[in-house]
């Protein structure tokens, strides 16, 4: 997997696993007036395994994350909410058509009311999406509806974000970041920093702080130089806090990687073994050979030949190895 393609789905990853966590505060940072209308009390169930099977297809080329969630409300009725969380980063024209065959095919699936939510992290201040229509000879066949928010809009509200203790805020935070920082890694590496300090600074728990820094993470990638150097600040920075949350999700990553490289090495010792060892046998099995040939007393000639099908049994050997 190419390294683009490898960040992809590590930012991927990070949303999916900061909205199974976090599903009722993204709710009520995203769309508070909707939030007040579930009932959270009766919990919520993530529905992932249907929406794959709907969205089978449109897994080719796949430039988003969708999670789908089942809620009650509190007038007793069981809704759907879809979240279609967008975290490509650029247009796409064909995203409302897109949005609109997933709700018609979950309809026909679950045959229950749903509600298509967006969030758009691309830089492009004007494209604003929010419904699908198809009109024929100016008649209006069809209109669909779904509801977005843009973290754009957020960029003059970052003293609010930073106040706030709704870990969406903190995603907000990463993404506008990466904007801006697009083209400054010193300027990307002291706000990838500052953010993570904040996770501790604002008290989370270790499933929070964990979470949060993934999503940090992944969209703010800073040069190997610069991580170096963000990875040491970290550990000192667990150091004065006295907890080891970030550096433990690292330490599993060298033990994989140290585990990965140990079996890959083995192997290459192998054959590396088994090749010298030919090698060393083939040398000493051609000096046996010469000194049973001197006692033969043998011609020239016979002795070539001998030494002829030795070197072609040796690459013959060789061969069967590689």
């Amino acid at each position: 997997m190419s390294k683009k393609k490898l960040c992809r789905a590590n930012q991927d990853s990070a949303w999916k696993d900061i909205l199974d966590a976090y599903f009722q505060e993204f709710m009520e940072f995203f769309y508070p007036d909707i939030a007040k209308k579930i009932d959270w009390i009766a919990g919520y169930e993530s529905l992932d395994k249907e929406l794959q099977t709907i969205t089978a297809e449109a897994m080719i080329g796949k430039k988003f994350v969708d999670k789908l969630f089942k809620v009650k409300s509190l007038d007793g009725f069981e809704q759907v909410v879809l979240a279609h969380i967008e975290v490509q980063g650029q247009k796409e024209d064909e995203f409302p058509l897109r949005l609109f065959q997933y709700y018609y095919r979950l309809l026909d699936l679950r045959d229950k009311p749903i509600l298509t939510l967006a969030i758009l992290t691309d830089d492009n201040k004007s494209w604003r999406p929010k419904n699908y229509q198809t009109i024929i000879w100016n008649f209006p066949v069809l209109n669909f509806n779904f509801r977005t928010c843009k973290l754009l809009d957020y960029r003059d509200r970052k003293q609010i974000l930073e106040e706030s203790n709704n870990p969406f805020a903190m995603v907000i935070l990463a993404h506008l970041g990466a904007i801006e920082t697009k083209r400054n890694p010193q300027a990307r590496y002291t706000l990838k920093f500052k953010l993570t300090r904040c996770l501790y600074e604002k008290g989370y728990s270790r499933d929070y702080v964990i979470n949060l820094f993934k999503v940090i993470d992944w969209v703010l990638v800073i040069p190997e130089v610069l991580e170096l150097e963000y990875k040491t600040k970290i550990y000192e920075l667990e150091e004065v806090k006295s907890v080891s949350y970030i550096t433990s999700i690292e330490r599993l990553g060298r033990e994989e990687g140290l585990q990965q490289g140990l079996q890959q090495g083995l192997q290459q010792g192998l054959q590396q073994g088994l090749q010298q060892g030919l090698e060393q046998g083939f040398q000493k099995g051609m000096s046996l050979v010469e000194k049973v040939m001197r006692s033969k007393g043998l011609d020239q000639n016979t002795k070539n030949t001998i030494r002829e099908i030795l070197e072609l049994s040796k690459k013959e050997l060789k061969k069967e190895e590689a």
